[in-house]
């Protein structure tokens, strides 16, 4: 089994194991790619982050194995696509039992996520199909039958829901993940719903194609959740941390802010994005955290994401500040080492043996296809290898997704 299927499973068991949980009185976890939660009082229902829009109907189901209590709100932990689109079905399933429509409760962020996203809708299916290539439905699929249902309570700090009967909830915003974050504090059953805050993992913190994240203010969140001394902490993806929680949001916290201070060092100290993105790992005993494994996310997808935000594009280098076409650059490069023969004998060197580098093969097949030239079918057939073997190896989810689905599409493009 692949690392990246090792990833897939870590992060989505608990939806194989079981129906809803109760993990404490009145408070059930069910698990899948995206984690929802149902807090139920004695007049009605929260249901927290129903999933994706497919996902809708397996909420309901779940629910109502356990009760015909009306829901009253439904939470959105943040907008994302995995987590706020399951609505329709509990809408639905309102109208059909004569209940009044719940509240859709959110920050504020989240209808201004949701219109960024009917803008870019085109980009979200076509990175969704690379990020989660061997997840689920096609990033496509995702957008087309996403049906947006904003919040129709939006808060900007903190909120308080009352109207469950003796289980009040308590919605608190932070940064992290996205700026539209809310976490869920049950004060009674002691009861965090973390959303993608936390993910079973080294936190989500920076994707390749996605806007900013906070890596700091991420930090001071799970900070403000373990000062609260929870019970019991719900996943946005994974499973509910228990006796440990505490130590969890503490380790997490402390990784994030070593990130953003040593990012923060090397820039002051004149360092430039290309050296501070080859040394920067996480030092060994933060490594080794069996809350810290590159399971979702990745180191060096965090450090970019610290330089974009502290740092311009710039890069250091005069050459970049116009740069010619890469497909120019290629040609004279091919013209200068003897063609793409030559270049192609050095990658089929650097690919193979104890002591291959199969990345920097990677930049010298794009030399041949670039240029455009007789060869470049070999090129892309090298390259889609290429691709493969550093998937095969790596342990992130959305890294080796987005890997693969970068080899499948140079296959394609030689049919």
């Amino acid at each position: 089994m692949g690392d990246s299927k090792k990833a897939s499973d870590a992060l989505t068991f608990s939806a194989r194991l079981h129906g809803a949980l109760e993990i404490a009185t009145g408070v059930y976890f069910l698990g899948g790619f995206g984690n929802a939660t149902f807090f139920i009082g004695s007049e009605g229902v929260a249901v927290v982050d129903p999933g994706l829009y497919v996902n809708g109907p397996r909420v309901v189901s779940e629910l109502r194995a356990i009760t015909d209590l009306p829901v009253r709100y439904v939470i959105y932990t943040h907008g994302h696509y995995d987590h706020a689109f399951g609505t329709p079905a509990i809408l639905d399933d309102a109208e059909e039992r004569g209940h009044a429509a719940p509240d859709i409760v959110g920050h504020v962020n989240v209808a201004r996520r949701f219109e960024r996203y009917a803008k870019t809708s085109g980009h979200l299916a076509k990175t969704f199909d690379m990020q989660f290539a061997s997840w689920g439905p096609g990033g496509g699929d995702v957008v087309r039958m996403a049906r947006y249902c904003p919040p129709t309570i939006a808060y900007e700090d903190r909120i308080t829901l009352d109207g469950l009967g003796g289980l009040p909830l308590e919605l608190r915003h932070g940064l992290g993940e996205t700026d539209d974050h809310t976490w869920v504090w049950a004060p009674d059953s002691r009861v965090i719903v973390g959303g993608d805050f936390i993910v079973s993992s080294l936190p989500n913190a920076g994707t390749p194609f996605r806007v900013q994240r906070y890596i700091l203010e991420w930090a001071e969140t799970l900070e403000e959740m373990a000062a609260v001394e929870p019970l019991f902490v719900v996943s946005g993806h994974g499973d509910v941390f228990t006796d440990d929680s505490t130590e969890m949001l503490e380790t997490t916290a402390e990784a994030l802010r070593w990130l953003d201070a040593e990012v923060v060092r090397r820039i002051n100290d004149g360092q430039w994005q290309e050296q501070i993105l080859a040394e920067v790992e996480l030092p060994p005993e933060m490594a080794a955290s069996r809350y810290l494994q590159p399971l979702y996310g990745h180191t060096s997808f965090a450090v970019r994401d610290l330089l974009r935000r502290y740092m311009g594009w710039y890069d250091g280098n005069p050459s970049m500040l116009f740069p010619s076409r890469k497909a120019a650059i290629a040609l004279e490069v091919l013209n200068l080492s003897g063609g793409a023969d030559a270049i192609i004998a050095r990658v089929d060197e650097l690919s193979a043996g104890d002591k291959a580098d199969k990345q920097l093969a990677l930049h010298l097949v794009d030399f041949v296809i670039l240029a455009d030239g007789d060869r470049v079918a070999d090129g892309r057939l090298r390259k889609a290898e290429l691709l493969d073997g550093i998937a095969a190896g790596e342990k992130s989810f959305v890294a080796g997704n987005v890997l693969r689905s970068a080899a499948m599409l140079e296959r394609e493009l030689l049919e």
